[in-house]
């Protein structure tokens, strides 16, 4: 499910109402109308002035209505409004946790008399903030000293934030790891809302006590309670979920005695196909849930702490969302200098490893249909490539190309001189050498910038034993659109020249 789109700006004297413990997702307009509408403590400026009344519940509007007038509640002191729906201001559905106070709010009604302002996206939208512009500091005599100012873009905003935030310098180092023992603190220490927020997930059973497991046979958490089935949470973050690696586990559940376990992916990032027995949760729809499960008044220290990180994940997934191929016009990697602002390198790397696990789809869904992609991270650096196989000289190899580092390398993997040492090298040398169209970068011309065009190694070819051989062009900065272009053209090729 995508994030919610942030709540467009809003002209008219606003009050926001919090109705997170009326509001469930089987709620219908007339009940959330009713929750909205209050009884709600409210002065006369308040009545006098206001337009609009939003209803939101963790943090997303459920109800938007004009105020046509008020009246008494059944308790002294409080007000409720009579008013229609306002669809015209495409608030429902929105989110404002951009308009939260950031330790959370103790007031349940929010009063934007002056209007809402526009959002900030980057806090749990999907959408990417707008750039910000750094002020330069004061003109020096030295011309030097004075670069131009830089935009900030999404990640080094996201970045910025979650720096801030105690929880996610924590999570830098650990990630999985830091969620799951995180959970597993949230379901022993704060029960009745982690009752609400994860029970629902399964269904009926015979377990006749609550208990949350860690890391039982490499499951990341199983939650159990009087009555249910286990509930099997599979948690991912940068990575992506692996079918085989889930088949895996659900042959694990599969062995326990008592009721059938109920399966969650929850993960940053969807999986690429359906999967048969798990039901997906992403980490925008668990920080919905702790939010509309939270009690309003509470301000203890493990309440807030679970507030606290419901915002660092909103974070973590818009920082995730900016590794999406929006455009094929875009660049394959993302922006260095937007990445350097993020403390940890873990963290980086992570960032990189998920842009070109979504290239490499971008590739899949463009490329072409013989073959195969790939994406890895090697030495900290992203990679994605595509091969395919092909007989030449009575021997099948693999010929394609990679990407990496600004290295764009035409490449062979030929496991009939698989081997070690000079001897091996100069062997696959000598069969490369006499298949020249194997690594021929003529038809790339029109196609990859490069800055000089010179084929490298020069006069050699470079090896990563037992059976890789390459030469590469400096092509810094391509578009994902400009991979997708090269492998149609790689592949044309390699047409030519297999038997």
């Amino acid at each position: 499910m995508a994030m919610p789109e942030p709540l467009p700006a809003i002209d008219e004297p606003t009050v926001i109402f919090v109705i997170n413990r009326l509001w469930s997702p089987d709620s219908d307009d007339e009940s959330v109308y009713a929750a909205t509408r209050g009884d709600w403590k409210v002065g006369a400026s308040t009545r006098e002035r206001a337009r609009i009344a939003l209803g939101i519940a963790g943090n997303v509007v459920r109800g938007a209505y004009r105020i046509d007038g008020w009246q008494p509640g059944w308790e002294s002191g409080r007000w409720r409004f009579n008013g229609t729906p306002a669809p015209e201001l495409d608030a429902v559905g929105k989110t404002v946790v951009h308009l939260a106070p950031r330790a959370g709010a103790a007031n349940p009604v929010r009063r934007f008399l002056n209007g809402v302002p526009q959002s900030t996206p980057f806090v749990g939208a999907a959408s990417e903030p707008t750039p910000e512009r750094i002020t330069p500091a004061p003109p020096s005599a030295d011309p030097s000293v004075n670069p131009e100012p830089r935009e900030r873009g999404p990640v080094s905003l996201l970045a910025h934030e979650l720096n801030r935030e105690p929880l996610a310098r924590i999570m830098y180092g650990q990630r999985e790891l830091f969620h799951s023992n995180f959970l597993a603190w949230f379901f022993d220490e704060i029960p009745d809302v982690a009752d609400a927020v994860f029970r629902d997930l399964t269904g009926d059973g015979n377990a006749s006590v609550r208990r949350v497991d860690r890391e039982r046979e490499n499951l990341d958490l199983v939650m159990r309670w009087p009555g249910a089935a286990p509930l099997v949470i599979e948690n991912k973050v940068f990575s992506l979920p692996e079918q085989d690696q889930l088949d895996a586990y659900r042959a694990k559940t599969a062995r326990w005695k008592g009721s059938p376990a109920e399966h969650v992916l929850l993960s940053m990032s969807p999986p690429r196909t359906p999967l048969p027995d798990w039901r997906y949760l992403n980490y925008q729809q668990l920080a919905d849930r702790i939010d509309a499960a939270l009690p309003e008044n509470d301000h203890s220290y493990e309440v807030e702490t679970l507030r606290r990180y419901s915002r660092v994940i909103r974070l973590l997934e818009s920082l995730l969302a900016t590794t999406m191929v929006r455009s094929h016009a875009e660049s394959a990697w993302m922006d260095e200098r937007q990445l350097s602002e993020i403390d940890s390198s873990q963290t980086r790397i992570g960032l990189r490893k998920l842009r070109a696990r979504r290239v490499q789809g971008a590739l899949d869904a463009a490329g072409p249909t013989s073959g195969w992609t790939e994406s890895a991270i090697s030495h900290g650096q992203p990679l994605v490539g595509w091969r395919r196989e092909l007989r030449v000289a009575g021997h099948v190899i693999q010929a394609g190309w990679q990407y990496q580092e600004g290295q764009f390398r035409l490449c062979a993997v030929l496991p009939h001189l698989n081997g070690r040492g000079e001897s091996a090298k100069a062997a696959r040398a000598v069969f490369s050498e006499a298949h020249p169209a194997l690594f021929d970068f003529a038809p790339l011309d029109g196609i990859l910038s490069t800055p000089d065009g010179v084929v490298r190694p020069v006069d050699r070819f470079g090896h990563f034993d037992p059976d890789f051989i390459y030469r590469y062009i400096k092509a810094p900065d391509q578009t994902v659109e400009q991979l997708i272009a090269a492998s149609h053209t790689v592949d044309a090729g390699l047409d030519r020249i297999a038997e």
